[in-house]
């Protein structure tokens, strides 16, 4: 049993939105957008409120006289899962989904999603005895042809309509039904405890308290399943049991004597005001009370041992994902259930080698079907974020609507092949889905738009015009350039990005002058003719794709979603603006060396040349900033 789909009403800032979920689940966004607040609501939903009560401030945006809702729905039923649930996950079932709601006046009610009689779920979902009775009386009268028992108690009635239900399941529909409080919760005794048990790491938890030996701890819970304790338990009672023998023991020694001649003298006195009465006097029962058996856990740094809050927090970090790997992995073998880890901010406190590892095993993991392992988490690390599982990422973003809306925005392969048919082969598309660069792409993500470009070079130009105006202007205003590294792969990056809800611009080298650069490469005709082939078709393809007229070699042109040079930047460069190749012979000279397409040089000598900067490339900052 998985997370199929995550449904969330009216909480905090999420309004209304669903989430598909996957095997690993990147939410990524803006701070404050609400990434953490789907761990927040998953994490109530599961494991109750733990002591903080939801109020009327966790409504969206004042909206107290709504409920706040959550609502999952859970895939890949197994026979267990089935036989647990019962008649929640009949055998035709492929899904079971369940709610919890929070009602505006304080109660909180589960509910799953069960086939039944209409009316018989009215009756069901009664609040009392005695008006399910009223109900089920009423529609006895009036639908004789139920043939349904009179009514003599709510189990009995309860078996009659499950009977009824049984030899009549053409006439049954989804109808929601009540669940018993406990019904989920890692801790509880519930159903769902080793189906489907959910944990949170919050980006404020503390290390320290998770490695204590406590009941709802991580490292207490790992014991829980890896420890018995009892045979210990029971040797230390033994011990407590033999102490309190030997306490009597020495007692009787050393004060019997001294006991019963206080005894006789007090009796004596005693008698004289109180015939037939005496009293006795003897050493108090020593209470002695067998202790569980506890364990400590403490850090080891070369020879020196340590506590754990003793350390640094990026070790306390990795202790605790290391200690939720254990008990994800030995949870999931334990009770044949799924595990669901959700993580807030994985990379806090790492060093990005180690953040790496993280995201490494947290992959291995979840793509383990023996590990039975959901993961999902909240990331602003590139390293979390796998180019090739693009369709994995959830983007959430803010509409500018007042009050704002929250919208989540994900991409599957196949709506991304949609975008490219009839201009790239889909089994193209696979193998280049592969190979797009994780680290460029990735950073983009994050970003507010985009502009696409053919090579790393590209983009040091345009980071290097935005610098001429502020330092860092581009990044700071969360504008991404994504190097795609040929040209053919421009229309897969945008489709890609655009279908994650990214705005994206395009800048596009047609290629006009290759003829007279293969030349004086001393290329034949042969090769010649096979490079203009080539250029030709990946300039209709990205003509076609951005639905533009196909050309063999358009022209140079700015328009509202793509630029293209004629022939490609750096002849456009050397005709429009010399000074910059002047600027950037300065930097290679003063190097020393040759820096034939180094980035640095480029954004270098785009900084620092004389002149102005071209019209065309301040137009096509400017088409990027009305994105």
């Amino acid at each position: 049993m998985k997370i199929q789909s995550v449904g969330i009403k009216n909480f905090r800032s999420l309004k209304d939105v669903n989430i598909v979920f996957d095997s690993v689940t990147t939410l990524i966004g803006p701070n404050g957008i609400g990434k953490s607040t789907v761990l927040r609501a998953l994490d109530w939903f599961f494991n109750g409120s733990k002591g903080c009560e939801l109020t009327d401030k966790d409504c969206s945006f004042g909206a107290v006289d709504e409920n706040i809702e959550v609502r999952v729905k859970f895939s890949n039923l197994t026979e267990k899962d089935r036989e647990e649930l019962e008649k929640y996950a009949p055998d035709e079932a492929a899904t079971f989904t369940a709610w919890k709601v929070h009602k505006t006046d304080g109660t909180e009610v589960f509910s799953a999603n069960l086939k039944s009689y209409q009316p018989f779920a009215e009756i069901r979902n009664k609040s009392t005895a005695a008006d399910k009775k009223t109900a089920y009386n009423q529609l006895r009268s009036e639908n004789p042809s139920l043939e349904l028992p009179a009514w003599t108690n709510q189990e009995a009635a309860q078996n009659a309509m499950t009977s009824w239900e049984s030899s009549n399941t053409d006439k049954l529909v989804e109808a929601p039904s009540e669940l018993q409080t406990n019904f989920f919760g890692f801790n509880s005794n519930g159903k769902m405890s080793g189906l489907f048990d959910f944990v949170l790491v919050t980006a404020d938890l503390r290390a320290s308290e998770e490695a204590q030996d406590a009941k709802t701890s991580i490292i207490g819970r790992i014991l829980e399943r890896s420890v018995d304790r009892a045979a210990g338990d029971e040797e230390i009672k033994k011990i407590v049991d033999e102490s309190r023998k030997a306490q009597q023991k020495v007692c009787e020694e050393k004060f019997g004597a001294q006991l019963e001649a206080i005894k006789v003298h007090l009796n004596r006195v005693v008698s004289s005001y109180s015939p037939g009465r005496s009293v006795c006097v003897v050493p108090a029962e020593l209470e002695l009370k067998a202790p569980k058996t506890t364990f400590n856990l403490s850090v080891l740094d070369g020879l020196t041992e340590t506590t754990v809050d003793g350390q640094g927090h990026g070790f306390q970090r990795t202790l605790l994902i290391s200690a939720l790997q254990v008990l994800a992995e030995s949870t999931a073998a334990d009770t044949e259930g799924v595990f669901c880890l959700a993580i807030e901010e994985p990379e806090l406190f790492q060093h990005p080698t180690q953040a790496q590892t993280f995201a490494r095993v947290l992959r291995t993991l979840a793509d383990d079907p023996s590990k039975r392992v959901q993961v999902v988490y909240a990331t602003h690390s590139p390293f979390f974020i796998e180019a090739r599982h693009f369709d994995q990422i959830r983007r959430l973003i803010r509409t500018t609507d007042e009050p704002p809306v929250v919208t989540v925005h994900s991409a599957t392969v196949d709506d991304v092949k949609k975008c490219l048919e009839g201009i790239q082969n889909p089994e193209a598309i696979d193998r280049q889905l592969d190979t797009l660069t994780t680290d460029h792409l990735s950073s983009a993500l994050f970003a507010s738009n985009a502009v696409i470009v053919e090579g790393t070079t590209d983009s040091a130009v345009l980071y290097g015009v935005g610098d001429r105006y502020a330092p860092a202007k581009l990044e700071s205003a969360g504008v991404a350039v994504v190097p795609a590294y040929n040209k053919s792969s421009i229309p897969l990056t945008h489709a890609v990005l655009t279908s994650l809800g990214i705005p994206c611009y395009a800048v596009f080298d047609a290629d006009s002058g290759f003829e007279a650069r293969a030349k004086g490469n001393g290329k034949n005709s042969d090769k010649i003719k096979e490079e203009r082939n080539s250029h030709v078709a990946a300039n209709k393809k990205f003509m076609k794709y951005f639905k533009l007229t196909e050309e063999d070699f358009p022209a140079q042109t700015v328009e509202d979603t793509v630029a293209i040079f004629g022939n490609h930047l750096e002849a456009f460069l050397d005709l429009e603006w010399p000074q910059w190749r002047a600027s950037y012979n300065t930097i290679e000279t003063n190097a020393g060396i040759s820096l034939k397409k180094n980035q640095l040089a480029y954004r270098t000598a785009t900084t620092k040349a004389e002149g102005s900067i071209p019209e065309m490339l301040t137009q096509i900052l400017k088409k990027v900033e009305a994105l």
